[in-house]
Order: structure tokens, then sequence, then C-alpha cells
């Protein structure tokens, strides 16, 4: 189902991007996305197949209008009527990617065998930003002592292994092949 989670996501981006307010529709639907994963009853009601869709949106108007956004508010009761509430969080994360896009804002996913210090995370966050041409970078860091030293950057579908275990993987593959 990720496609549709994508293009839900892009249709509200869009609307964002034409208000020109792209941050607002963010902050908006992650309140939204947050009151319905932190609170059990309220979700489990809007996931309940016996409760009516008219009941489940007298419910969310009650809650969210003129709290958030009227076009936000619009978009979740888009989803009541199709069915596809209980892919709010998958969408809200396709939001953030999509709007971090729009905003030339790199999302960088960095593996490494140790810790990192945030000198070197800010060394990794300029490199990358200076290659794509980006305004700003978002970093996740992981740990995976399998790495043996060095680290992966994931930006997107693209991985740069610089980890002392790819290389090795590299030269078994040169010298099982020559």
């Amino acid at each position: 189902m990720p496609l549709v989670e994508k293009r839900y996501a892009e249709a509200l981006v869009g609307l964002a991007e034409q208000a020109g307010a792209i941050d607002d529709y963010q902050k908006d639907f992650q309140a939204v996305v947050t009151q319905f994963n932190e609170l059990q009853e309220f979700r489990l009601f809007m996931l309940d197949p016996e409760v009516r869709t008219e009941t489940k949106k007298d419910l969310i108007m009650k809650i969210f209008q003129g709290n958030v956004r009227p076009d936000v508010l619009n978009f979740i009761l888009l989803l009541l009527d199709k069915g596809r509430i209980k892919y709010l969080s998958e969408m809200l994360s396709e939001f953030i990617k999509v709007a971090d896009k729009k905003r030339s804002i790199l999302n960088i996913r960095v593996i490494s065998a140790a810790p990192l210090n945030d000198a070197q995370i800010a060394g990794i966050k300029a490199k990358y930003i200076r290659l794509y041409d980006a305004t700003a970078a978002k970093v996740e860091t992981e740990i995976d002592r399998n790495l043996i030293g060095g680290l992966k950057v994931i930006i997107g579908d693209k991985v740069m292994d610089g980890s002392l275990k790819g290389r090795l993987e590299e030269l078994k593959q040169l010298m099982v092949q020559g």
C-alpha cells in the first residue's frame, strides 16, 4: 500500500504548497496523527468497522474543526470516506518525505560501527548538503557492530557503503571473479 500512501501524501503536500504553508500543514497533520496514535480509545473508535463513517466524521469535526487547517480536516474526512484512515501514520511519514524534498531537505540515514559524535555528524551533513545542493539535512544514526569500521550513508534509494565490511565484500567478489 505504499503507493497509495504516497499519492495521498503528495496530494496534501500539493495543497500545502499552493497555500504556501507546508510547515503549517505538516504541524496540523502531525497533531491529528499524534491524537490518533496516542489515544487508544479514539484510534479503536476510528478503526471500528461497526461505527458508521458519518459518526466518525462528526467526532473528527468536533475535535479538529478550528484547530487544524480546513484542508487538513477535509483530508482526514476524505480518508474516512475512502476507508484509508488506518494508514494515517504511514501517510504522515510520506508527507514528511515529500515535503522535505520540496524544501530541499535531505533525509540521511547513517549506519556506523560505533557511535558518532556531533562533529562527525555535522561533517556528514555538510558534505551531503553540498553534494546534493540542499538547504538542510536531517540525520538519523544507527549502530551496526557488524560493519567492523567505517559507515554506510543512505539517502533515498542511494547507498554509499564506506564500511570495512562492504569493502571486504567487494574484495571477495573481485577475487571470486578473477
